[in-house]
């Protein structure tokens, strides 16, 4: 039951980071179409990257937390 929980925490956790991660890019973006094309990619691009240094730390938290 204990990875159960820790699969609920992480995937909110991650699901936080998309979202202000999002919401930051999207309030930042000026310049009309072009930069909110441009604007979205980077954020996917910036949320993947946090999402996987944020599972490898969970991993290793979880790992050495036993």
């Amino acid at each position: 039951t204990l990875d159960i929980f820790t699969g609920l925490f992480k995937s909110v956790v991650f699901a936080w980071l998309i979202v202000l991660i999002g919401a930051h890019a999207g309030f930042s973006a000026q310049g009309g179409a072009e930069s909110v094309g441009r604007v979205t990619t980077s954020s996917v691009v910036r949320s993947i990257f946090w999402v996987i240094v944020a599972d490898a730390a969970f991993s290793i938290l979880f790992y050495f937390g036993d």
